[in-house]
């Protein structure tokens, strides 16, 4: 099974590393105050690292105008990953987890209520960065973050619910992931001074590629193994969150009875084992990543409505690889889940 669950090569953009490396030296140099204390903590998953996808989508953007990156694009991919960061501090909080990018999580090390705080600053440096680049950025990320708010409302609301419905889930992951993700391509192009029908299809761009990166995600949960993920697999279905795969398993006449009666409440490690092996089993890690697949192929047209250069050619082939790694990593983990049950 070919599955890039952290491979860095899957999400490989065209940015150069001392445009990457201005970038890290920023988003660091933005959270710095005069407390130490406080420093550490909005420091400590920066420092764990990770994909700085949404940063490298805004920096890729920038570069459809042909010129050296500008410090406002920087600063444009810097408010936007502080969103993520400060999104992964409250996500543990309300998660209860322990480990984030193979590190103690914020609130496992310093309690909930520092974790939420120091989630609060990050975004209120965001806004700080926002701010001084424009209004037209500034609403831009202030109605990015109402999305995300509402994402993870519905997602909360909907929680345990098996008769949750795909358009509730789809429109939950639209503003949890693809609304963030669309905002980093369209700073990218707004901060570039791109034209404004290449700052749209920018935009349509990153939403049907945030769509995408969640479905894969949310089918990874499903078929990946804790070495691949680095946390246990299965988690979403323990935590009652439904999401596509699993919706498209219940609908499975093989699986979806028996899988119903499993849910609806918390699941320990056996039960959560035993239902991640229904789904996994099921017809709906195949229809998730056709899902997945139909995404990407509204990517890459938006991508290919851009310039045509190799900054366009690199982001459809970047939505297509994603797409195709999914597709080859569900049949094989069908496959192997259903030996299992055998």
């Amino acid at each position: 099974m070919s599955l890039a669950v952290n491979g860095s090569d899957l999400f490989a953009l065209p940015v150069a590393e001392a445009d990457l490396a201005r970038l890290e030296e920023c988003l660091r140099a933005s959270v710095r105050g005069d407390d130490p204390f406080l420093n550490e903590v909005a420091t400590h998953l920066i420092s764990a690292g990770g994909k700085r996808i949404r940063p490298a989508l805004t920096l890729t953007a920038a570069e459809l105008s042909r010129s050296d990156i500008s410090d406002e694009s920087i600063l444009g991919g810097v408010s936007v990953e502080l969103v993520h960061l400060a999104s992964l501090y409250h996500d543990d909080v309300m998660d209860e987890a322990v480990r984030r990018r193979s590190v103690e999580s914020v609130n496992a090390r310093w309690g909930n209520l520092v974790a939420i705080v120091a989630g609060d600053f990050l975004l209120a440096r965001s806004a700080e960065i926002a701010a001084a680049l424009g209004p037209e950025i500034a609403s831009l990320l202030a109605s990015t973050l109402a999305r995300l708010c509402q994402g993870q409302v519905a997602e909360v609301r909907s929680a345990y619910q098996v008769s949750r419905d795909e358009k509730d889930y789809l429109g939950a992951i639209s503003n949890k992931t693809a609304a963030l993700m669309s905002t980093a391509c369209r700073i990218g192009g707004l901060t570039s001074r791109l034209s404004r029908p290449g700052v749209e299809n920018l935009t349509a761009f990153g939403e049907s590629f945030g769509m995408l990166f969640q479905i894969r995600d949310d089918v990874l949960d499903v078929i990946a193994s804790e070495e691949e993920l680095g946390k246990p697999p299965g988690q979403d279905l323990a935590e009652g969150v439904y999401t596509l795969p699993v919706q498209r398993a219940l609908s499975d006449l093989r699986v979806g009875q028996h899988l119903s009666g499993m849910l609806g409440h918390p699941l320990g490690p056996d039960e959560r084992e035993r239902a991640r092996q229904l789904v996994a089993g099921s017809e709906g890690i195949a229809e998730a990543a056709l899902v997945a697949r139909q995404y990407a192929e509204e990517a890459t047209a938006a991508a290919r409505r851009l310039d045509g250069g190799p900054v366009s050619e690199r982001l459809a082939r970047l939505a297509n690889d994603v797409a195709c790694d999914l597709c080859q990593a569900a049949e094989g983990a069908r496959s192997r889940f259903e030996e299992m049950a055998g």
